[in-house]
C-alpha cells in the first residue's frame, strides 16, 4: 500500500501555518484549500490505509476552518461596503494583494482563477451562478466570470470621469460592473439577455447599497447601447453576432470617441476593425486585457482628473 507519509507532512504544515488565520490573508488561505483538496483525494483512494481516516477528518476540518475564516471576510467586506466604510483605495489594495495583477503591468496574462477571484466571487455571491439559459443565439457564449486582474488592469489603463459611463456588454452576473464602480466612481451599466442574471445582478447591487449601476435585460444585435463611452466585452458571443454588435459600435463611434476593452477569443476579431486603433501593440492575445480607440468623428473624451462619482439620474432608462 502507498506511503502517505509526504501527504501527513503536507497535512501537518499547513495545521501549523497560524499565518493562514489572518483575516485578510486570502491569499495563503486560496492555496492552502486548493492544497487540501489534493491532499483529501489523497487519503480516499487510500481508504484502507490506518491513517487516511483520520487524516481526511483533518482534512476536512481545516478546510472548515479557513472557509469560515474566509466568509467571516466577506460579511466584513459587505457591510463596509454597504455603510461606507471600506473605501475605493482599502478595496483596491485588498484585491491586488490577491491577484497575480500589480499596477502598471501591461504584460499580465488573466489566466486561471486566484484568491481575488475567490474574493469576488464571495463579495457579490457570484460563485453560483443561477441555471443558464438555453434560449439564446447559437453564437452566444457561456457565462464565465471575468477575471478581476483584468478588470483592475482595465480601470489603470483606461482613465475614466464623471462625463465617462462604462457598459459592459454580456455582463452576466454583474461582477465587472460592480468592480468597476467600486473602483473608479463612474456610472456603469450592464446589458445582458439572460434575464436570471439581471435579476442577480440588481439583486447584488440592492443588498451591497450600491446606487451607480444599472443592469438591463437586452440583446446587444439591437438593446440600447445607452451612450456608453467606454464598454467592455469579454467573449460574450462569435461569429455573425459578434459582428453586428461592432457594426453598432462603429456607428455609435460617429457621435462620440469610444474606448472598446475587450478580453478572450473575440480580442483577434476586434482587431481586424479598421475603425479602431490598439492602444498597445503585440497586446492581442487572448489572455490579456485588449484596449481599442475608436477613430470615429465624435468629440474626445477628458482626459482624466481626480474621480468623481456620477449622478445617479443619468442612466439610460
Amino acid at each position: 500500500m502507498a506511503d502517505l507519509s509526504k501527504v501527513e507532512r503536507d497535512l501537518a504544515a499547513l495545521e501549523r501555518d497560524s499565518t493562514l488565520h489572518d483575516s485578510d490573508n486570502l491569499a495563503a488561505r486560496f492555496e492552502a484549500l486548493k492544497a487540501l483538496d489534493f491532499l483529501g483525494e489523497a487519503y480516499q483512494i487510500r481508504v484502507g490505509h490506518p491513517s487516511a481516516a483520520s487524516g481526511l477528518r483533518r482534512v476536512r476540518a481545516l478546510q472548515s476552518d479557513l472557509m469560515a475564516l474566509n466568509q467571516a471576510l466577506y460579511r466584513k467586506l459587505r457591510f463596509g461596503i454597504r455603510t461606507g466604510t471600506v473605501t475605493p483605495s482599502q478595496l483596491r489594495r485588498l484585491l491586488e494583494s490577491n491577484s497575480r495583477y500589480r499596477r502598471g503591468d501591461t504584460a499580465c496574462m488573466h489566466w486561471g482563477a486566484d484568491a481575488a477571484d475567490a474574493l469576488a466571487a464571495g463579495l457579490f455571491r457570484s460563485d453560483c451562478p443561477p441555471h443558464e439559459w438555453d434560449g439564446g443565439d447559437s453564437e452566444m457564449i457561456h457565462y464565465e466570470s471575468t477575471p478581476v486582474s483584468a478588470v483592475l488592469e482595465l480601470v489603470d489603463r483606461v482613465p475614466m470621469t464623471s462625463a465617462d459611463r462604462f457598459v459592459d456588454i454580456g455582463s452576466g452576473l454583474g461582477q465587472v460592473v460592480l468592480l468597476l464602480h467600486l473602483l473608479a466612481g463612474v456610472e456603469a451599466m450592464g446589458l445582458e439577455v439572460v434575464p436570471a442574471f439581471v435579476e442577480r445582478a440588481r439583486g447584488e447591487a440592492n443588498r451591497l447599497g450600491i446606487e451607480g449601476v444599472s443592469f438591463k435585460v437586452g440583446d446587444a444585435r439591437s438593446a440600447d447601447l445607452c451612450g456608453g463611452t467606454v464598454y467592455f466585452l469579454y467573449s460574450p458571443f462569435r461569429g455573425q453576432m459578434l459582428q453586428t454588435v461592432l457594426n453598432r459600435l462603429r456607428h455609435e463611434a460617429c457621435t462620440r470617441l469610444l474606448t472598446i476593452c475587450s478580453f478572450g477569443p473575440c480580442t483577434d476579431r476586434i482587431a481586424g476593425e479598421s475603425w479602431l486603433t490598439l492602444q498597445e501593440t503585440g497586446m492581442n492575445h487572448g489572455f490579456r486585457l485588449a484596449i481599442f480607440q475608436s477613430e470615429g468623428q465624435g468629440p474626445r473624451r477628458k482626459k482624466a482628473s481626480p474621480r468623481e462619482h456620477p449622478r445617479a439620474d443619468a442612466f439610460c432608462s
